[in-house]
């Protein structure tokens, strides 16, 4: 029962997030941001979540990952308010940085509560179902809010036109928010372990925390791959949709954003089951693995750079989801397999932190890059910052354990 209601939160969290998934940038330009402030505004997102995931992370673990949680979509409710009344580049960046300190709060709580609760009932062993479960649900999620929000757009057009064409993906999601608040408060309990009377102190934990990042080549790898994501997808965040705007035939197809949306979210949650099924039938080393898809990923974000016409632009940006969802299990499962259980939450966000410095990075790269290349050009070099990493990675999963001598 808990993990059904767990579940139901996760998904409908998701489900938020992915209603202004196919909008967001065409959401900031009609509120008065311009193409070239655009990197910035995301930018300034991305950066109040890298001053601020850390310390969420470490609060979530020692003062409580609910009232982490339950504060997030609070903050995130107050943010989307100034996104839909605000104009301007001020407001904006206002909005964005609420948005971000939002996002810092929720990243690692909720699910720091979830894979703590599955480990302590199935066991390490398992870890890769409750990888894959969180990953299809936020994927199920984002991708039913993305296609609903696709669609909002045009019934706010007709029925709505008193207000801006994107503002009533801003008003549900603000509706649905706080339905999520009302049911994390009644039903979200934490487990023993996040009880306060187990709980070390801050300078403790930070030192504890810290100790296990440096002293794990493997995860430090992990991180690696991460920063690369969050450099690889900042870029596709931020112009896919003037892109594919751009490469409409008339904006009577303006539904196909949502569709767009739908179907890379649909192929991310294809891509995290297929992975599970292949790691569960045949027992497939999660490095080697994760090494190959991550190589893929990189091959098909270049693909995707190449194409001007609309279907197999879809196909192969379609294509980056599905092997990035795959890619995510084996990720999941290492990194979970290499931090115990009381630090968990403080390292999801270092994890989620490394995304964010690498998707900071690239918008500052990009507000740059984009008054001198095109957009295709700046997924180029996206693409090879993934193979870089992935070069790196390899070095260490793909090395072959030294020989004992004593053995032969």
């Amino acid at each position: 029962m808990k993990i059904k209601v767990y579940s139901l939160i996760y998904f409908l969290n998701s489900y938020l997030s992915g209603i202004l998934a196919p909008v967001l940038s065409l959401i900031l330009l009609d509120k008065g941001a311009s193409i070239s402030s655009l990197s910035i505004i995301l930018g300034l997102y991305a950066f109040s979540v890298v001053i601020l995931e850390l310390p969420t992370g470490i609060i979530a673990d020692v003062f409580g990952r609910k009232k982490s949680f339950c504060l997030s979509v609070i903050v995130s409710i107050l943010s989307l308010i100034i996104l839909l009344f605000g104009r301007g580049f001020v407001s904006l960046c206002a909005g964005m940085i609420l948005y971000g300190f939002a996002r810092a709060l929720a990243s690692g709580s909720f699910d720091a509560m979830f894979i703590d609760y599955y480990i302590d009932n199935y066991g390490k062993d398992k870890l890769h179902n409750i990888t894959t479960r969180l990953s299809v649900l936020e994927a199920l999620g984002m991708s039913a809010g993305a296609l609903s929000g696709g669609f909002f757009p045009k019934i706010s057009n007709t029925y709505f036109p008193s207000i801006g064409t994107y503002d009533l993906n801003l008003i549900i999601r603000i509706i649905l928010a706080s339905i999520v608040v009302i049911l994390s408060f009644v039903f979200i309990q934490e487990t023993k372990s996040c009880e306060k009377e187990d709980r070390i102190s801050l300078k403790q934990h930070i030192k504890n925390s810290s100790a296990i990042v440096s002293k794990n080549s493997t995860v430090i790898c992990i991180f690696i791959s991460v920063f690369s994501t969050g450099f690889f997808l900042s870029s596709l965040e931020t112009y896919w949709q003037p892109h594919f705007i751009s490469l409409m035939p008339s904006d009577d197809s303006m539904g196909l954003l949502g569709l767009m949306a739908f179907l890379y979210f649909a192929a991310a949650t294809l891509g995290s089951i297929g992975a599970n099924k292949l790691i569960k039938k045949y027992n497939f080393n999660p490095k080697k693995m994760y090494v190959l898809l991550r190589t893929i990923l990189a091959v098909c974000l270049i693909l995707t750079a190449l194409q001007t016409k609309i279907p197999v632009f879809i196909v192969f940006y379609s294509s980056i989801y599905l092997f990035f969802g795959m890619s995510s299990i084996p990720e999941g499962v290492i990194l979970n397999g290499e931090i115990p259980n009381e630090v968990r939450a403080s390292v999801l966000s270092v994890n989620s932190l490394t995304m964010q410095v690498g998707g900071l990075a690239g918008s500052m790269l990009y507000s740059i890059l984009i008054n001198y290349i095109s957009i295709p050009g700046i997924w180029m070099i996206a693409a090879s910052v993934v193979l870089i990493a992935v070069a790196v990675v390899a070095l260490k999963f793909l090395k072959k354990p030294p020989v004992n001598a004593n053995a032969q």
